[in-house]
């Protein structure tokens, strides 16, 4: 039986400026500067404001009477006044306070400006206004810093195989089994597919009756191809092809083949003992021959696939620097290939000739296309402005609450949450995530993700000789760290275990234990003692 019934409950909705200002907030530079050309293509009422105009608008910023501002928001129209590009940690921070301010009181326009459209800045403002109007806070970037630079032609793993194929002396009947048999290779360079599935597929696919001797006999030509070793069906097999292709003027070829096929377990798990008595050899004789199995490739798809396609290079998001005194540190947002936005100009015109009293006039549809191509271009700019202010608090607060780290460098981070910052800000912590999430700032001591300076903290305790005391808890990176270097100090012959390196660490004072330690070299990718063992 269908029934009526009412409800009443409270619900909270982004609406969709606060969605756009969530999206770009996320956005690394490059991203962001891909994000505003298309919005620019998009929206007609978007431009891009050049140097010469810019600084006119600078100029004029003087008679503010003249300019072309929001009800409530006159800080929106003067560039000049948002962010110099860098923001000094002084000791009285005044910087950030009026950064700080500025941002709350923009945000608070900007709900209004949601809910109270009778305030906004409206579409009779703009006509009416002899300015350029609304526009972003200016860019220090040139036209040439924005032009993207050509990226050079690049022949991937595949298409290389498939060229090499048309040089082999192969029929056509074996020819479409070599492209079905490149066509199953996987990106590591390996065959997985059984060979008898691929015989049946190309039968399938061209019409023929193919066995898996066939099948087997074009396997071998391919794996001699560039690079060696491709399509191997496991690592046995493609560490032999690559012996195989060696000079027999290599003393040790002869025994690393015999450890590949005989001995391969051995040779995994670092039996070495076992090795030497099974060839009757003394351990040192092996090292030739496991230095030479060591530098054979065992991932040649990896390495061919490998043509800077697929490298990506970090723009830093922020620039942290030292002030001439060497007191203080200076926070530059990058923003070279961010170009300033404005409202464009051209349709102002356009509607200020259709208008009654030049005979014309704009249709209904023309009316609200024309309005809506300005909410948005208003708001976008907004956002973009938005967003600019909260990355420099945040980055602020990091710095900060780092401030030893960017002095003296890594051993000195400290424990630091996402709940801190967004408390020191007044921000949500989710707003904190959307911020360090994929972004960069390039600093003295290298380049670093923004999220690296947030760790659990490690209790530390006296220890002999150590430089932490007195119960002050450390980052977690700081002892994974000390870990790393203990390893690669270590002696290849004979290998820390786990609990040699927890007794380094408690000695100096880190207060962890061994699951601890394990799990920290997990993370690093190292393996265990017994793999790191090395022939010396």
């Amino acid at each position: 039986m269908l029934q009526l019934r009412q409800s009443q409950s409270l619900q909270q909705r982004l609406t969709p400026q606060q969605v756009q200002y969530l999206k770009l907030l996320q956005l690394p530079i490059l991203a962001l500067e891909q994000r505003i050309k298309s919005e620019i293509e998009e929206n007609p009422m978007l431009e891009e404001s050049s140097e010469d105009e810019e600084r006119e608008d600078q100029v004029s910023e003087d008679s503010a009477g003249d300019a072309v501002e929001m009800e409530d928001s006159p800080e929106l129209e003067r560039p000049g006044a948002a962010i110099e590009g860098a923001l000094e940690l002084t000791a009285p921070d005044t910087a950030a306070e009026h950064a700080l301010q500025r941002t709350r009181e923009n945000e608070e326009r900007l709900r209004e400006a949601q809910t109270e459209p009778s305030n906004e800045y409206s579409i009779e403002d703009y006509l009416n206004d002899d300015t350029e109007g609304f526009k972003t806070p200016t860019s220090n970037s040139s036209d040439e810093d924005r032009d993207e630079l050509p990226r050079a032609a690049s022949e991937s793993f595949l298409e290389s195989l498939y060229n090499q194929i048309t040089m082999l002396d192969l029929p056509d009947r074996h020819r479409a089994l070599a492209e079905e048999i490149v066509g199953s290779i996987d990106e590591d360079g390996y065959l997985r597919v059984p060979l008898e599935q691929i015989a049946h597929d190309a039968g399938v696919s061209f019409g023929e009756e193919y066995t898996t001797a066939e099948a087997e006999a074009v396997l071998r030509k391919i794996q001699k191809l560039d690079p060696i070793g491709v399509a191997a069906r496991d690592l046995r097999e493609c560490l032999t092809i690559q012996l195989d292709v060696m000079s027999n003027h290599n003393p040790a070829r002869e025994i690393a083949r015999h450890i590949i096929h005989d001995r391969f377990d051995d040779f995994v798990n670092k039996r070495f003992t076992a090795l030497a008595r099974h060839l009757g050899m003394e351990v040192h004789d092996l090292k030739p021959a496991i230095d030479l199995i060591q530098h054979l490739n065992p991932k040649p798809g990896a390495a061919a696939g490998d043509s800077g396609e697929g490298v990506h290079y970090i723009t830093a998001d922020f620039y942290i620097e030292k002030t001439p005194d060497g007191k203080d540190f200076t926070i530059t947002l990058n923003e070279r290939g961010v170009p300033p936005l404005r409202v464009n100009a051209a349709y102002k015109d356009l509607i200020r000739k259709q208008a009654p009293e030049h005979g014309k006039s704009l249709t209904p549809e023309a009316k609200d296309f024309i309005k809506k191509k300005f909410d948005a271009a208003k708001f976008f700019i907004l956002a973009i402005y938005q967003r600019r202010e909260t990355m420099m608090r945040v980055m602020h607060s990091i710095v900060t609450h780092q401030r030893a780290f960017f002095e003296q460098g890594e051993k000195f981070l400290k424990p630091l949450i996402y709940k801190t910052i967004a408390e020191d800000i007044g921000m949500d912590i989710s707003t904190i995530c959307r911020v360090v999430n994929g972004k960069y700032c390039q600093s003295d001591f290298g380049v670093f993700e923004l999220r690296y300076f947030f760790s659990e903290s490690i209790p530390t305790h006296l220890g002999e000789g150590g430089e932490h005391s007195g119960g002050e808890a450390v980052a977690n990176k700081v002892v994974k760290s000390r870990i790393k270097e203990i390893i690669e100090a270590e002696s290849g012959g004979d290998p820390l275990s786990d609990e040699k390196i927890l007794q380094i660490i408690n000695a100096e004072g880190f207060d962890v234990a061994r699951r601890t330690v394990a799990k920290y070299r997990e993370q690093m990718n190292i393996p265990v003692a017994r793999l790191r063992k090395k022939l010396i």
